[in-house]
């Protein structure tokens, strides 16, 4: 009878303990379930959308007008600052395939556009002062009116140094891993002296830009991205007439800074409606209270380039753009 009754006592005990341990498993499971959905709920999601932050007016975010799906920067000093490669750069867009068009915010030393003699190897540009077009192209190269054509066998001096040396020594690891390699428009752009909100000068610009492509990791910006940048509804034509030397201003990418000057290259060749002009290359401008489109000859070593690359179109963005907060890569 005391050995059935200890029998008894010891399986209550074995259920007991195993009830036991079965219950403290489902708490410290259902412990943990909470533990991690509170974490999950403490984890602070920072990224941000430049395109919930669209304005009209003002410096700002834009949606561009004259290409579809696409965001540019414009104004004096709108948000759109960026720490790429531990420096400052600036966005200038969001392009229609979600990629970030970002330019360094201070220019580069200067350095001639291009210092080859072209006259053995291309029938566009055959003068000893340089060439203006960025980089080789298959065919035939033109101006947009047709007034000269030929071909460009050989990259611009400017297009080796930025994708070769500066590319390779300059940019870091991370930075090159947050880069994609992109198309750059590096058609000719026509002098067009006219301008004002009824000017249809723009379109023409980008449509001469269009023309030709070139596909690399680091280029210059293009001449319509700086009539784009300004405010100044005038702004809305590459001449280098002294007329509309002032017209182009309120804007962040012909902003001197601290600097007295500022002469940067841009990736588009020059071109008017006659004559020869395949040695001459626009760039940005600003001296004195003139902030405007110049052209000068590809040799001329007054003139700084100022990088521009592509983010990738998955780049998530923390930050507030600012000088003092500025946009920060998170992948």
């Amino acid at each position: 009878m005391r050995r059935r009754q200890m029998k008894k006592q010891k399986r209550i005990i074995i259920i007991s303990s195993l009830c036991l341990l079965l219950c403290l498993c489902v708490g410290y499971a259902a412990f943990q379930t909470t533990l991690s959905i509170r974490a999950k709920g403490n984890i602070i999601d920072n990224s941000i959308d430049i395109t919930d932050n669209v304005v009209t007016e003002g410096d700002g975010l834009y949606e561009d007008i004259y290409e579809e799906g696409r965001y540019v920067y414009r104004g004096q000093d709108p948000d759109n600052y960026i720490m790429f490669n531990d420096e400052l750069w600036r966005i200038v867009a969001k392009e229609a395939d979600g990629t970030y068009k970002i330019i360094r915010n201070e220019v580069l030393a200067n350095r001639p556009f291009d210092n080859k003699n072209r006259t053995a190897s291309s029938t566009y540009c055959t003068s000893a002062s340089g060439c203006g077009v960025y980089a080789a192209v298959s065919g035939t190269f033109s101006s947009p009116s047709g007034s000269q054509s030929g071909t460009v066998t050989e990259d611009s001096s400017i297009k080796l140094y930025l994708n070769d040396d500066y590319y390779t020594n300059n940019i870091n690891a991370t930075a090159k891993g947050q880069m994609i390699s992109h198309s750059f428009n590096i058609g000719a752009v026509e002098r067009l002296d006219q301008s004002g909100v009824e000017a249809d000068s723009i379109e023409k610009n980008i449509a001469g830009e269009k023309m030709y492509t070139w596909t690399g990791n680091v280029g210059l910006a293009n001449v319509s991205d700086i009539l784009k940048a300004s405010i100044n509804p005038s702004c809305t034509s590459a001449s280098t007439s002294s007329v509309y030397r002032d017209i182009c201003n309120s804007n962040y990418l012909l902003d001197k800074g601290t600097e007295s000057s500022l002469y940067y290259w841009t990736i588009n060749a020059y071109s008017y409606g006659f004559g020869d002009a395949s040695n001459r290359v626009w760039s940005g401008r600003v001296r004195g209270s003139g902030a405007y489109l110049y052209i000068d000859y590809a040799s001329d070593s007054n003139y700084a380039p100022r990088p521009v690359v592509f983010l990738k179109s998955d780049t998530t963005l923390n930050g507030s753009g600012t000088l003092e907060d500025p946009f920060t890569i998170v992948q």
